[in-house]
């Protein structure tokens, strides 16, 4: 059972007495690791340092200044954020759903700054927050089960910054984020499921947009298509994790950069084989509200149009091989375009003898082409 929670780090959260939403056990998945999963939150795992100046939209969502004196910058960083328009930023919902207006205000945006304890860029005051409403005025974001569906959050600043801010994909761009589409993570989030200190220089990961089914799978109902979008490295190492929450998941066009995604939970132990999750900004019925809110408040236009995306690289897609003998997966993978990679008998596994009972990727996962899964025999 994969443990699926928010993405917020952790940081003076504690001290600070800010509740964060609970993390808690999904559904089932086949698979040979599925009971060695545990709690945890969601950083850039197995990624590379990179500088501001290649994601300059991206940001650090701090404690402010004067709320703990003296703190370095990376102790009172708690999730990410890009910059929208110089008075606007977006978040994930659950980065800051439980403060209060009064809270809110003590909040501090970085912008600019690869190193969070360095003196570069920008530090701005938050001055008010803005969530999705349904038709009678209560909050669409809704915590289920470590996911939280509507998970997106605007925050209005109390003077603009200077950092370049970055788009929506628009409704022309559909192509830019399908399924198979290389996007990029960025954030200072940890880098393993067991530590709770923050890298202080800027990471990012290479991600591949997956296929619905994937997410299905790995998290039942907690998984809404039309609000989320699942993702995952292609080797299967990288993954966002906790303190990552709330930052850019952004694709290439042939107009720049564009937003379509916005980190919010995936596996407890952030390891790259467990599908993440991100908020789907750049599809409807969220980017809609996005691009009202923009307008309303400041008369500025989020959504890109025009930008072109390169051809879609082909994929290893892996196919369901639970319960099937070695030979027939092996046809089954080469169809797909993956190989069989490992055949090994798990002496405690359950299951007609032989069969396979655990596999190392989930089914649907996209991979590089030729791909090797390791499998798992019931003895």
């Amino acid at each position: 059972m994969a443990s699926r929670v928010a993405l917020a780090g952790c940081g003076l959260l504690a001290l600070f007495l800010i509740a964060s939403p609970e993390p808690v056990a999904a559904a089932p998945v086949d698979s040979a690791d599925s009971k060695s999963r545990a709690d945890a939150g969601i950083s850039i795992v197995n990624g590379r340092n990179t500088s501001i100046n290649d994601w300059p939209w991206q940001v650090a969502l701090t404690f402010g200044r004067k709320v703990a004196p003296g703190t370095s910058t990376s102790r009172r960083f708690f999730c990410g954020g890009s910059v929208l328009a110089p008075r606007l930023v977006i978040t994930a919902g659950h980065c800051v759903a439980d403060f209060n207006r009064r809270q809110i205000r003590r909040l501090e945006i970085v912008s600019g700054r690869t190193s969070l304890n360095s003196s570069r860029g920008q530090v701005v005051s938050v001055s008010g927050l803005r969530m999705p409403l349904d038709s009678s005025g209560k909050r669409r974001y809704r915590p289920y089960r470590g996911a939280a569906n509507w998970d997106v959050a605007l925050l209005t600043l109390a003077s603009p910054v200077s950092a370049e801010p970055i788009r929506l994909a628009g409704p022309d761009e559909l192509e830019a984020w399908s399924t198979g589409r290389i996007a990029w993570t960025t954030g200072w989030g940890v880098t393993s499921g067991f530590s709770n200190r923050v890298p202080t220089r800027l990471k990012v990961a290479r991600q591949v947009i997956m296929g619905t089914g994937l997410c299905r799978r790995a998290d039942g109902r907690a998984f809404q298509p039309a609000t989320m979008t699942c993702l995952g490295g292609p080797a299967g190492n990288a993954s966002a994790c906790s303190g990552d929450s709330g930052g850019p998941l952004v694709v290439a066009t042939s107009d720049g950069y564009r937003l379509v995604g916005v980190t919010s939970f995936g596996d407890g132990a952030c390891r790259g084989f467990i599908p993440s999750v991100d908020t789907r900004v750049s599809g409807n019925p969220i980017r809609n509200w996005i691009a009202a809110t923009a307008s309303n408040l400041f008369g500025a236009d989020v959504v890109g149009s025009g930008g072109v995306a390169g051809p879609l690289r082909k994929w290893c897609k892996v196919p369901q091989v639970f319960g099937l003998r070695p030979a027939k997966a092996r046809r089954l993978l080469e169809e797909s375009g993956c190989r069989l990679g490992k055949v090994r008998t798990d002496p405690w596994g359950a299951g007609p003898r032989g069969r396979i009972i655990g596999y190392s990727r989930y089914p649907g996962w996209l991979a590089r082409t030729g791909f090797k899964l390791n499998v798992w025999l019931a003895p």
